[in-house]
């Protein structure tokens, strides 16, 4: 039971495109740890489209649900230090965690765009740093990590192998000032060997 019947308020409504028969309906329920709840309701559990505000960890969620966790299409919105509130997450979920496509805002200036794995940016992706940075291929486990390009906001560019979130393996670095394009072996994210291409 993920209430205790005597100390929340609810209000069911019958769903307008569900039969009464399989108990989905649309409520709004007040949770006693001062949790709201609106949206759709089956088997005891929220299940469907709705609504959930979690004033303890500051957080507003929209979008689908599958027994109780946050599953399919949703938006995660954050409360800020400042009391303002934030677009965090929007994208897919699984088993309540980021699942799928979707993009996550660090900031107002930084953001990541691609695929997730158990709430961490694994797969292909894109990310946009705040100082203008940017780097787009894999990732696992919330690192860059396979093939990638990363471009500076001054111009250069690597383009290559990532280990760990380091340059690592074979690549090229472009540099935008000189514009003269070296390549080689990198380790740590440190060059071993390059020799200029052009």
């Amino acid at each position: 039971m993920p209430f205790c019947h005597d100390r929340i308020k609810y209000s069911l409504k019958r769903s307008s495109n569900h039969t009464i028969e399989n108990r989905n309906f649309y409520v709004n329920i007040y949770f006693n740890n001062n949790d709201i709840y609106h949206g759709q309701w089956l088997n005891n559990q929220k299940h469907g489209y709705g609504k959930l505000i979690n004033k303890f960890n500051k957080y507003f969620y929209e979008g689908e649900f599958f027994q109780n966790k946050k599953h399919g299409h949703g938006k995660l919105t954050i409360q800020l230090n400042d009391r303002s509130m934030q677009r965090y997450y929007i994208g897919q979920w699984r088993n309540d965690r980021m699942n799928g496509y979707g993009t996550l805002y660090v900031n107002q200036s930084a953001y990541y765009e691609g695929e997730f794995r158990d709430s961490k940016k694994s797969g292909w992706g894109k990310m946009y740093y705040e100082n203008g940075d940017m780097y787009e291929g894999e990732w696992y486990n919330n690192k860059r990590h396979g093939l990638g390009l990363f471009v500076t906001v001054n111009g250069d560019r690597y383009e290559g192998h990532w280990f760990e979130d380091n340059k690592h393996g074979h690549g090229q670095y472009y540099f935008g000032k000189q514009k003269r394009l070296f390549e080689g072996l990198w380790f740590n994210n440190m060059c071993k060997s390059a020799e200029q291409v052009s």
